[in-house]
């Protein structure tokens, strides 16, 4: 006896899942925003903060007030520091806003950027070290040794964020576009 009113009984499609078919109902708890995608948005917001903070606070009254040429005319390497913390904390300011916006229209995209931005600032923290250690004035035990905690606290960030976004489900799932 078949019951007209239910509509399983007058499928006649195989109801046994092939394995091909697209995850809707098994992940749809994956999809979108959530999880530790909020921890990882919060640390790049603070990236985005820090960074525009030193550019703002810092960086910008080196040029502002000629101090650079002063600094190249002392140790052409102080010169080349700040050249490069101006590229470094520019991308700082850049990358986390690109990825936001990518993030927001769900591309793809996001989490090759994101490791790629994750292995950018741990090398950009290991060159700096190697720039910072090789100017005689700066390159104190206490400055070195917190240039040296950035090294670490930068390989941990990529040990743990770079492994989620290969393999997190929710990543895979919210970043389809």
């Amino acid at each position: 006896m078949v019951n007209p009113d239910n509509e399983l009984a007058l499928k006649t499609e195989n109801l046994i899942p092939s394995g091909n078919e697209p995850p809707q109902i098994e992940h749809a708890h994956l999809r979108g925003f959530g999880g530790w995608l909020y921890v990882v948005s919060i640390g790049l917001l603070l990236t985005l903060g820090d960074a525009l903070i030193y550019i703002i606070n810092t960086l910008l009254p080196i040029y502002t007030d000629g101090l650079i040429t002063e600094l190249y005319k002392d140790d052409w390497k102080y010169g080349l520091m700040i050249i490069y913390e101006t590229v470094t904390y520019s991308l700082y300011v850049v990358f986390p806003i690109v990825l936001g916006y990518l993030g927001w229209k769900k591309m793809r995209r996001v989490r090759t950027l994101a490791i790629i931005f994750y292995l950018v600032s741990f090398v950009f923290n290991v060159i700096y070290y190697f720039i910072s250690n090789s100017i005689v004035g700066l390159a104190t035990p206490e400055f070195m040794n917190e240039q040296g905690r950035n090294i670490v606290k930068s390989l941990i960030t990529c040990l743990i964020w770079i492994p989620y976004f290969i393999n997190s489900k929710r990543v895979k799932y919210t970043f389809v576009n």
